[in-house]
């Protein structure tokens, strides 16, 4: 449009200096008329789309909020069994999502779900595989049990809604529904069919190939994610779903922390057998997650290859020498396969 006016008002200006009648002038006024209107017309498009592109933040926010009423029923569902289970075009803050999560999810737990059957117990919680009759599908749900703190399933929760709306490129369970009541936290999440890696390996259903490819896979998932500013801190074969589809889900986010902020040792929570020294420290670290995937390959593959042996004891030595990022870890899997 630019262009055309520009071309109009040339024209204009010539017609104006070489024509000598009037009816010559008027035509050359006509042009310019017409030049400066698509001129102004193009001013003003612009000023629409800034607007339009400045309330875009607020439009998304307003959304995902009146996307959590209707989490009791949920039109999809992705899919465990026997477990628990910032590329977007707009900015919202990791703070507000979960104020979102915490304040707009509480109303929608009850309704509608049937327990069917315990899964787990541990010392601070309790999985629940239910009914949902909104959507006729199986859902977890996962409660802090009486006198436990809430703070570990309020962040899990956070982060699945936070995952989902960040679409984040790492598979995860389905954020539905979390309330607090009477002292006690409730975290309904997507079921997924499926089973661990530690079940299939310890079964012989799962090929060397295969594993050390579906974690390259999740290596660069967790690069995306420690790139977002988050470190998983609890990656071990228990927390790895193989679903029906040949996907690898990473479940159990209740130990997830930003890596740049300060926290109380204390309330850093992880499973030692798979947490790097730094992590034992109370440190944050995107090498944490890269520690734990080598520990995962050590504890399922217990007699490697030599060139998956060297892989492994590179992610699991001495920090100075460990691989850098999850793509450096994932390329190294694949070249050692």
């Amino acid at each position: 449009m630019k262009r055309l006016a520009l071309t109009l008002l040339t024209l204009a200006l010539m017609i104006l200096l070489l024509g000598k009648s009037a009816s010559r002038l008027a035509e050359s006024i006509t042009l310019c008329s017409i030049g400066l209107a698509l001129v102004l017309v193009e001013r003003i498009l612009v000023a629409i789309r800034r607007r339009v592109s400045s309330g875009v933040g607020f439009v998304a926010c307003i959304r995902a909020v009146q996307r959590l009423p209707m989490a009791s029923c949920p039109g999809r569902q992705t899919g465990v069994r026997r477990r628990v289970c910032d590329s977007a075009t707009v900015v919202l803050s990791r703070s507000d999502a979960r104020a979102m999560v915490q304040y707009h999810a509480a109303p929608h737990f009850t309704s509608g779900r049937r327990a069917l059957v315990h899964l787990r117990r541990t010392a601070l919680h309790e999985v629940l595989l239910a009914h949902d009759a909104c959507t006729d599908q199986r859902v977890i749900i996962k409660r802090t049990l009486p006198g436990a703190p809430v703070h570990d399933l309020r962040r899990e929760a956070g982060m699945l809604f936070w995952l989902e709306w960040a679409r984040m490129p790492i598979a995860a369970p389905r954020y539905i529904a979390y309330e607090e009541r009477d002292g006690r936290s409730t975290l309904t999440m997507s079921y997924i069919d499926g089973q661990t890696i530690e079940e299939l390996a310890g079964a012989g259903h799962l090929a060397l190939s295969t594993l050390v490819r579906l974690l390259a896979k999740t290596c660069m998932a967790l690069d995306a994610l420690h790139r977002a500013g988050y470190v998983h801190q609890d990656i071990k074969p228990a927390n790895l779903i193989l679903d029906h589809s040949g996907t690898l889900v990473v479940i159990d986010w209740g130990s997830a922390r930003r890596y740049d902020l300060p926290y109380d040792l204390r309330s850093i929570t992880c499973t030692p057998e798979f947490a790097s020294p730094e992590q034992l420290r109370g440190m944050v670290l995107p090498g944490n997650d890269l520690y734990a995937i080598g520990k995962t390959l050590a504890a399922l593959v217990p007699a490697p290859p030599p060139a998956l042996a060297h892989v492994i004891a590179r992610a699991t030595g001495p920090f100075a020498h460990r691989y850098a990022t999850g793509a450096d870890l994932a390329q190294a899997l694949l070249a050692a396969q």
